[in-house]
């Protein structure tokens, strides 16, 4: 069957994909300089291995714009024959390697599983088995595992080039085994690519959850034993959302394999759908259940807006002496004050606009709220 016709191209296909590519795209790209800008990030092994995650993700978003069934609807034609139309065919319009960054993700999850046990039930232990070296080599061993397991896709792909010049070339998938060869490759596949993983995920996960449901029934001051806790948490969520956008294209496709579906059905494409989206949700996850990584968002976004000069306050306009047309900034910092009905008081900054230094007047902000002095953040609110 030409790749080229396995999709409709039907408009909805093309958006929802399309959009999903950018977003992975845009999310996972602001997560990677996040983590890079902020090198003491690196010196935990977990945070090593999110990073390889928001990069593979990434990827997804570039792979997925470039397969031409996902989002161009036209008819297109590849390259002349040679190397690079070969490349272009075993590669990237046979979807090998969209899929084959969805096992990388897949199996980094799992590597995260391993290394949260390890945290948890092996404390002793954790330093040496996650050093940083040891982390490069367990995400070189994922990304080389992951490879091998979708090999048999390159297998099932066929580029045809034109006899005597008579037309254009193809890209094919065929059946290069007997039906029961190809229903027990099938079988491996589906064990190696999807139930080990899993399987794995469910063990460390369910000891973690016992762990974090017995520290919970007690009064832990340890801040340690929370963070330990909160990133745990953060972890088993990742793992169950990738799960559940993973397990339907699995079992479709192990059941495609037994001839008892075809592909380019609705449900297939929802499928596949549902397998892109899952790039696109991690950077939320991380985001929403890590105060860390927020935190440094928070931080990311001033330097940038003081990079750029663009900056807003409050609800009163700062007052700019004239001749000057140019966007303020002004960072506000709030500070807990007692609870006597006093609002913030009025406070005096000093802004380094263009190559003057203007002295501004902040005025009280009533809708800014109390924050915490311990957790006293720059806040930013539109003109």
């Amino acid at each position: 069957m030409p790749i080229e016709d396995m999709y409709n191209r039907d408009l909805s296909q093309s958006v929802f994909l399309g959009g999903i590519a950018c977003l992975s795209f845009t999310g996972n790209f602001v997560f990677v300089v996040l983590i890079i800008t902020n090198r003491a990030l690196l010196k935990n092994a977990y945070n090593t291995m999110v990073l390889s995650l928001a990069f593979t993700d990434m990827l997804t978003g570039i792979i997925i714009i470039m397969i031409p069934s996902y989002v161009i609807r036209e008819h297109y034609i590849l390259p002349s024959p040679g190397p690079g139309a070969t490349i272009f065919c075993y590669v990237i319009q046979n979807q090998f390697m969209a899929f084959t960054l969805g096992m990388v993700s897949l199996y980094t999850v799992t590597l995260l599983g391993i290394e949260r046990w390890f945290a948890v039930f092996r404390p002793l232990q954790y330093r040496k088995t996650f050093h940083s070296s040891k982390v490069r080599i367990y995400l070189s061993v994922v990304w080389c595992l992951s490879f091998a397991a979708n090999s048999t896709h390159l297998i099932e792909t066929k580029y045809e080039k034109p006899l005597n010049d008579s037309g254009p070339p193809s890209c094919t998938f065929s059946s290069w085994a007997s039906e029961m060869t190809r229903e027990f490759i099938g079988i491996v596949e589906f064990v190696i690519k999807f139930v080990c993983p899993v399987l794995t995920m469910f063990v460390t996960y369910t000891y973690l959850y016992i762990f974090i449901k017995k520290s919970a029934s007690c009064i832990v001051s340890n801040r340690s034993q929370i963070a330990l806790r909160r990133i745990t948490v953060m972890a088993a969520v990742t793992a169950v959302v990738m799960i559940i956008c993973w397990l339907p294209n699995q079992v479709y496709y192990l059941c495609y394999k037994f001839n008892v579906v075809k592909l380019n059905t609705d449900w297939h494409k929802f499928t596949v759908i549902l397998c892109m989206f899952n790039s696109c949700v991690n950077p939320c996850i991380f985001l929403l259940s890590n105060k860390v990584y927020r935190h440094k968002l928070r931080s990311m976004v001033c330097q940038f807006a003081q990079w750029t000069g663009c900056f807003w306050h409050g609800n009163e306009k700062a007052n700019i002496p004239p001749g000057i047309n140019v966007p303020v900034v002004i960072c506000t910092k709030y500070v807990k004050l007692k609870d006597d009905g006093r609002e913030p008081p009025a406070i005096d900054y000093v802004i380094k606009l263009s190559s003057s230094d203007l002295r501004m007047r902040v005025g009280d902000e009533n809708s800014a709220g109390r924050f915490s002095h311990l957790n006293s953040q720059l806040n930013f609110h539109s003109l």
